[in-house]
């Protein structure tokens, strides 16, 4: 992120550092663990409904993972949506301006009875679910089709990260974000029309696609980039998670300078063995094993984004930016595999499938 965090400059002391490096060791469990889930619970659910209704699934174009493109703005009926937001710590009260978490939507059973009363008949839970109570994933997934945002965060190093509050909205309007972006990369030096209303609709276009959306983002995606833009001001660790309908892709931005994708893919079984997988079993979606057998396999790919140079922060005494790295790209790919379906351990394969379709290794 390129806001500047809230954090100090001092050197810590070495038992700092190692109770930090524990924490942040915590959340990237935490953080995979909760990936993993979401895999399972929006995209291969996803596919298995698409099935069940006799719809084919909209399989992605490597054309739709270029950075910036425009996309269809049709939304699929069956594929899942979510969005949740994941802190490391306690969410800072100065961010309750743009990202609504009250008492009115802590999730405890008087408000789950009074906001989604379908599922308080199964569930009544205490202030906060942590992960690792049993009803976790149960409620979880039930609140993934009722809710538009979930909070989830933790008290302290020590304290287990608990879905906090649901029903969360993230509110901030889309000038000012792009505004705060744009002069933190030098694009402009204090307002968003100061070089023209073009200038400013191209801004826009680059904003989304600084957080891997498409050009034309909306809804969902907006929010998301909006929470990660805050959180990256306020928090040392955090991670959002956006599914949309519209290209049925599971989004991660955290506290890195990366953007990851997760989407499902239909490929030969054996071009994953070329690829390296000893055993395309483990990894299609549908749970088939055995290296036997031949035909098309449901896989999860995932691709991983960083900024270039024309999206980074330069100096503040430097000059305005050329409006020509507004045309360069804002993403560039950094790693490409196929992931092990959720439950089956076994090893990413790499894989080439923007460029030609080939392994990377």
């Amino acid at each position: 992120m390129v806001t500047v965090t809230a954090f100090p400059d001092a050197a810590p002391t070495a038992a700092a550092k190692a109770a930090t490096e524990d924490t942040a060791s915590s959340f990237s469990a935490t953080r995979d663990q909760l990936s993993e889930f979401l895999i399972q619970a929006t995209l291969i659910e996803s596919y298995h409904s698409f099935a069940r209704h006799a719809k084919p699934y909209p399989f992605a174009t490597r054309q739709s993972l270029r950075p910036g493109v425009s996309t269809a703005s049709h939304e699929h009926p069956f594929q899942r949506a979510a969005l949740i937001l994941i802190v490391d710590g306690a969410l800072p009260a100065g961010l309750r301006k743009h990202i609504r978490f009250r008492r009115a939507n802590e999730l405890n059973g008087e408000n789950l009875s009074r906001l989604a009363p379908e599922i308080a008949a199964d569930f009544q839970p205490p202030f906060g679910v942590a992960m690792h109570d049993a009803g976790f994933p149960a409620l979880l997934d039930r609140l993934l089709d009722v809710d538009y945002a979930l909070l989830m965060q933790r008290a302290g190093e020590a304290a287990p990260f608990v879905l906090s509050h649901m029903h969360v909205k993230v509110e901030r309007l889309t000038d000012n974000a792009v505004r705060l972006l744009a002069r933190d990369l030098g694009y402009i030096r204090r307002t968003l029309y100061e070089n023209g209303e073009a200038h400013a609709e191209m801004l826009e276009r680059k904003y989304f696609e600084y957080f891997g959306f498409a050009a034309n983002a909306s809804g969902r995606k907006c929010a998301a980039s909006m929470a990660a833009q805050l959180l990256g001001a306020e928090v040392p660790r955090f991670a959002v998670y956006a599914v949309c309908q519209e290209d049925c892709r599971l989004t991660m931005l955290d506290d890195s300078d990366s953007v990851t994708h997760h989407l499902l893919l239909s490929l030969d079984r054996e071009t994953l063995r070329r690829a390296g997988a000893e055993d395309p079993g483990n990894y299609a979606i549908d749970g088939e094993s055995g290296g036997g057998g031949g035909g098309e396999a449901v896989v999860c790919y995932r691709t991983r984004f960083r900024r270039t140079a024309a999206a980074q922060p330069q100096d503040a005494a430097a000059q305005a930016r050329s409006a020509s790295d507004l045309n360069a790209a804002w993403l560039e790919i950094t790693e490409q595999a196929i992931v092990p379906a959720p439950g089956r351990r076994a090893p990413d394969v790499p894989y080439d499938w923007v460029r030609d379709g080939g392994a990377t290794g």
